[in-house]
């Protein structure tokens, strides 16, 4: 079978892009908002058109044939020509209106954003429609996963600009009583709860393995759930010490290390930065979260 002349569906492309990146037909429906079943029946579709497969279907998921792993880096191309035309189509705004999406932290987003942003920016453009993306997965903002993006880290891409916000002190916290018993003793003997990310190095566990040379008590793979399991005197943590504001009841125990300090950027897209909605959204959370850790 030769390939079709007129293999021009943009959407195919898309698809085959997801399943590489994924590396699982069920994630890929996921990312894109669909089933398995009709990602599948669409790789199908585009492997018969270009008269080959694109994967390996192996028990531990799809794996890219030499014609798939040739084929990414055209397609990745493709993708980014697409997202160039559309960015440049958004050029002619004028108005602070039309959707924002923010991907940022469960917790980001709980503790700081929802309460200190978006009420001001809601008052202020009542014709923005705002989406927040939480996860602790780093979201691809060249792949438009999101318009904007809070996260922990500096980007490095030449595609994507950031900004600092905001400097997050952490600490040791724990509930008044506990604290008060585990005042200047040796954070080994204390009762750890820990949040562990897989593939993720963050600078907690870092400070975890230096001062602290017993297993936690409980792991959690969520901070939010690690911040309710401290809440309820089931041992102490490592944390943002701004949650002391949120939750009254926490507070830090003296004589133990310091905690690392983070810091939170601001990130988007070089294409969009200057979009009124996007200055907008970028302006309010600057503003809004310098001060979060006073």
């Amino acid at each position: 079978m030769t390939p079709s002349s007129d293999l021009s569906r943009w959407d195919d492309v898309r698809v085959f892009l997801s399943v590489a990146r994924e590396g699982s037909f069920t994630l890929a429906a996921r990312t894109l908002g669909t089933d398995q079943s009709t990602v599948s029946r669409r790789i199908a579709a585009l492997e018969d058109e270009l008269g080959g497969p694109l994967f390996e279907r192996t028990p531990r998921g799809p794996v890219p044939t030499e014609l798939g792993a040739r084929l990414r880096e055209d397609a990745e191309r493709i993708e980014a020509e697409v997202h160039r035309f559309a960015d440049a189509a958004l050029g002619h705004e004028r108005e602070v209106r039309g959707r924002v999406r923010i991907a940022t932290t469960e917790g980001v987003a709980l503790h700081f954003v929802v309460p200190r942003v978006l009420p001001a920016l809601r008052e202020a453009y009542p014709e923005l429609e705002l989406e927040l993306i939480t996860s602790d997965r780093a979201v691809d903002l060249a792949a438009r996963e999101a318009d904007v993006a809070l996260r922990f880290f500096r980007t490095t891409r030449g595609d994507l600009v950031g900004r600092k916000v905001a400097r997050l002190r952490t600490g040791v916290l724990a509930t008044k009583a506990l604290a008060k018993r585990a005042r200047r003793r040796d954070p080994s003997s204390l009762a750890w709860i820990a949040t562990e990310i897989d593939g993720v190095a963050t600078p907690e566990a870092a400070w975890l393995a230096q001062h602290v040379r017993t297993p936690p008590v409980l792991r959690c793979s969520s901070y939010e759930v690690q911040v309710a399991a401290i809440r309820a005197g089931l041992g102490v943590g490592l944390a943002p010490l701004a949650l002391r504001h949120a939750y009254p009841e926490l507070t830090t125990i003296e004589g133990l290390p310091a905690g690392p300090t983070l810091e939170l950027h601001v990130v988007t897209r070089r294409a969009i930065r200057t979009l009124p909605r996007i200055v907008a959204v970028i302006d309010a959370l600057v503003q809004h979260l310098a001060t979060i850790d006073r």
